[in-house]
């Protein structure tokens, strides 16, 4: 039996808040997110946001969806991610992956998921959505929610 290893020490990644954008009734709070503190290579994430956008439901907006998502464009050592989280029947999370090897975007395999550094934005995004959604059921403030974005305890990364 093989014996369980870690090849890379975890070290903080740049994280950065790029918005909230519109788009087809959906709310996108958008972050990003460089293992090495490199520049966002935006064009190469052009085709991967549009496919994780492609799976989400429609309407944006129902009974028990207010249209809000989250997407978080990861720059990784040997891969690059999208993930695309949107809030859903009231109180849940469905979170959807795309991935790219340099060979062209394709769905996340049974092995692959968010990582420890996507969590630690959809962790305070659960946080920001308890505080002005759930809390108050009579009165969610969704403006408040898309409002309070991620921000790293050191000020710079996750």
């Amino acid at each position: 039996m093989g014996q369980f290893k870690v090849h890379h020490r975890y070290a903080a990644r740049t994280v950065a808040y790029d918005g909230l954008e519109e788009s087809d009734g959906w709310k996108f709070k958008r972050y990003s997110l460089s293992w090495d503190g490199s520049a966002m290579d935006d064009p190469r994430f052009v085709e991967g946001e549009a496919m994780t956008r492609g799976l989400l439901p429609s309407p944006a907006v129902a009974e028990d969806r207010p249209g809000a998502a989250i997407v978080i464009r990861h720059q990784g050592r040997n891969q690059n991610y999208v993930v695309i989280a949107w809030w859903d029947r009231e109180n849940e999370l469905p979170i959807r992956v795309v991935v790219d090897e340099g060979q062209g975007w394709r769905l996340a395999n049974e092995h692959e998921s968010i990582c420890v550094w996507d969590l630690q934005i959809i962790a305070s995004e659960r946080d920001a959505y308890v505080r002005h959604i759930l809390a108050w059921p009579d009165k969610p403030d969704l403006r408040r929610y898309l409002a309070e974005i991620y921000a790293p305890s050191d000020g710079t990364a996750a």
